[in-house]
């Protein structure tokens, strides 16, 4: 087990130092004047809503959305840092954005509203009319509540801008592959497949995200190595003993440890962020608390979407190639028939785990 648990832990290492040098080669960080004068809280309240949302709609489009999302924002309000630059020539195939008019004032809290008002429109289908008033009352709040005049130029250039991003940001995202299905999706047999598990005995989810674009295309090259033991229905041999550990533990479980496992999966309302929303929700909480300006969160945002959308393809590209068995089979096929996990299995192949990669 603690060979599985550290081979993991260099796989996400190396998609860390990945994804850091990445954004490295395109985000300047030499210059002092990261912390610019427009306020955080419009990008926070917005991914506040955006939290809400999801958590009502546990949506599988949640990746997805915080790449985008988080590009459209950093896109928007760009122009208040001029040392930051568009991320239309390091991304894989992203269109030019349109630009701030030269030698003209903006004001960027109103740009930022305009961007994530649209987004969440454009991103979150099937709003419900709730969820509809709910933008809209946040978009006026920020509108009304603004230092720039409604009736100025600069209020309706910057307003007319955050829009023009989200409407170029929308569009782009209608170019991606990406492919959250599972129609026709035949899991593959052989000894220690995966196998579609209790209770919903449901179909494998994702088995083609893999296709969907990737915002970085060496992310595609990432080798996520064989799992770390071969698989065996053998009593003591090392994949036995893995399973049996699982098995053991669940015995063993303290209620702390249980309320732990609740919290990730919000089994209280059976809904649940999923693992992107519980991401975002921390890296809104540490926005937040470090209180940084809105131009460094916007890029703080788009970091975090770019690398969670494209740990999700490398993760699930992983996880169809090896199709490694849920151990709530092994366990009731080989241990305890009757036994059932805290929380239920979610559709998916075993090995890499995607909170692991994910977070």
């Amino acid at each position: 087990m603690k060979k599985s648990i550290l081979i993991m832990a260099v796989i996400a290492a190396i998609f860390t130092i990945s994804s850091c040098q990445k954004f490295n080669e395109f985000i300047d960080h030499g210059h002092p004047d990261r912390d610019t004068k427009a306020s955080a809280n419009v990008a926070l309240d917005w991914y506040r809503l955006q939290l809400r949302i999801l958590l009502e709609r546990n949506s599988a489009l949640a990746g997805v959305n915080f790449a985008y999302i988080g590009i459209g924002l950093y896109e928007a309000v760009r122009g208040e840092n001029r040392h930051l630059v568009s991320l239309s020539s390091k991304l894989n195939q992203m269109p030019l954005m349109p630009e701030a008019e030269e030698f003209s004032s903006y004001d960027w809290v109103i740009s930022a509203n305009a961007a994530m008002a649209s987004l969440l429109r454009s991103f979150n289908t099937g709003l419900t009319t709730a969820n509809n008033t709910s933008i809209d009352s946040l978009e006026n709040l920020y509108n009304q509540g603004s230092t720039t005049n409604p009736d100025s130029d600069k209020f309706r250039r910057s307003q007319a801008f955050g829009r023009s991003v989200a409407t170029a940001i929308y569009n782009w995202s209608l170019t991606d592959n990406i492919n959250l299905g599972n129609a026709g999706y035949v899991p593959p047999v052989f000894p220690g497949a995966w196998e579609p598990t209790p209770p919903a005995f449901a179909n494998g989810i994702n088995p083609y995200v893999s296709a969907g674009r990737l915002f970085f295309s060496a992310n595609g090259s990432i080798n996520v190595p064989p799992p770390p033991f071969t698989y065996s229905e053998t009593v003591g041999s090392d994949y036995y003993k893995m399973i049996k550990q699982v098995y053991d533990q669940s015995k063993a479980n303290t209620t702390e440890q249980k309320n732990i496992a609740s919290f990730w999966i919000d089994q209280g309302n059976g809904l649940g962020y999923t693992p992107p929303g519980h991401d975002f929700s921390a890296v809104t909480q540490i926005i937040a608390a470090k209180k940084v300006g809105l131009a460094v969160a916007a890029e703080v945002y788009a970091k975090c979407g770019i690398a969670e959308r494209d740990g999700t393809c490398v993760t699930f590209a992983a996880k169809y190639k090896y199709n490694q068995m849920r151990p709530v089979t092994y366990i009731r096929r080989f241990i305890d028939t009757g036994w059932l996990p805290l929380i239920t299995t979610p559709p998916h192949p075993e090995y890499p785990a995607a909170h692991a990669m994910l977070t």
